[in-house]
């Protein structure tokens, strides 16, 4: 449901939020932190939280709203902000590029001194308090969970599909005479933009395909190793610089916040998820087939101007229905593809009240 909302909190409560924290120069102190569990459920506001958002300005809300636990490590890093990539209030997270002056213990694992970096910070206060039906603190909770797990789950692709991770962390700001924790993760600095930055108008056709499937490419290969990208976006995925790219490496995928691990709706449970081949590659013929088009393709309608099937079976080939049928019946399941029926005779509008909506494949709730 919609909460209905009143005008701006902060000029609500006659007070403003604390400035901004992160910004260049500003050097913060870190420790090590073994994220919560992913988490599960709604990030919605609901009616109590929706009470609360009318009565309390947000920076109590924060001293009541503290993120869920994890675990404290022991290795503590000195950083500082060199300069912003999104920074600014009413953002779902601050992200900033930094440089590490000091590790304590430095092992090999440690995030390299002296080198930029990128830098997450799973901030609330600075969330947009006012996004209707959101609550801040669910949101950066399941931000913080998943991407730090999705991250750990695909170390065998960071440096080439996805960037290199140096792991999760936790801080101590000042609050309201007390402290609240922040969390982030550390991550490699890619030289590149985002799709969503860039205009495919300045690229021609064929350098538009090869950037296509490299996105196809990129987001099977995490799919293979068993890790659902909920956001797959122009927003989310770094084209690198003509200078940077390599053959294996031409755009990199970030932002796992909504990532899940396993394939099917239940993978807690062996049996169901055995059921969508764990670690088996699907190939791209089914899952960015053009019948996916609302969760797959168009996002990216503005890159590509030629037959989308045509395209995908030129590059993976046709579909083989005799080798393919197990796949094809999860991953392109015969509801997707049949055509609707007619609209009902006599006026009126066509709903599909159908309950094959329901079918178990992953890919429908995507």
């Amino acid at each position: 449901m919609a909460y209905s909302l009143s005008d701006s909190f902060c000029t609500k409560f006659n007070i403003s939020k604390p400035f901004l924290p992160y910004y260049p120069g500003q050097q913060f102190t870190i420790v090590s932190h073994d994220p919560p569990e992913p988490t599960k459920g709604s990030c919605a506001l609901n009616i109590h939280t929706a009470r609360e958002r009318e009565s309390k300005h947000p920076p109590e809300r924060c001293i009541l709203h503290s993120p869920l636990p994890g675990s404290v490590g022991t290795t503590t890093v000195y950083l500082k902000i060199l300069e912003p990539v999104r920074l600014g209030d009413n953002h779902s997270a601050q992200i900033a590029k930094v440089q590490v002056d000091r590790v304590i213990p430095h092992e090999s694992n440690s995030p390299p001194v002296n080198t930029p970096l990128i830098a997450k910070f799973y901030d609330p206060l600075y969330f947009d308090h006012e996004q209707d039906d959101a609550d801040p603190f669910l949101c950066v909770d399941r931000d913080y969970s998943h991407e730090a797990t999705a991250y750990k789950a695909l170390s065998v692709l960071q440096g080439s599909t996805i960037p290199i991770y140096y792991g999760s962390y936790s801080m101590e700001l000042p609050a309201e005479a007390t402290i609240r924790s922040v969390r982030l993760i550390l991550m490699e600095f890619i030289p590149g933009s985002s799709m969503q930055q860039l205009k495919p108008s300045d690229f021609s056709q064929l350098d538009r395909q090869v950037i296509m499937k490299a996105v196809v490419d990129a987001e099977s290969l995490v799919y293979t190793h068993n890790v659902k990208d909920r956001d797959i976006h122009p927003r989310n995925i770094l084209v690198l610089t003509t200078v940077t790219a390599t053959y294996d490496r031409r755009v990199v995928l970030v932002d796992f916040g909504r990532a899940e691990l396993g394939r099917s709706p239940h993978p807690e449970d062996p049996e169901t998820e055995a059921r969508y081949l764990p670690g088996v590659p699907i190939s791209p013929l089914l899952r960015w087939n053009v019948a996916w088009w609302r969760h797959r393709q168009a996002p990216f309608s503005e890159w590509f101007d030629w037959d989308w099937q045509s395209w995908l079976e030129h590059n993976y080939g046709p579909i083989d229905s005799s080798s393919m049928g197990y796949m094809i019946k999860i991953w392109l399941p015969s509801w997707l593809t049949r055509p609707l029926p007619p609209p009902p005779t006599g006026g009126g509008s066509y709903s599909d009240d159908s309950d094959e909506c329901s079918d178990d494949s992953d890919e429908y709730s995507e």
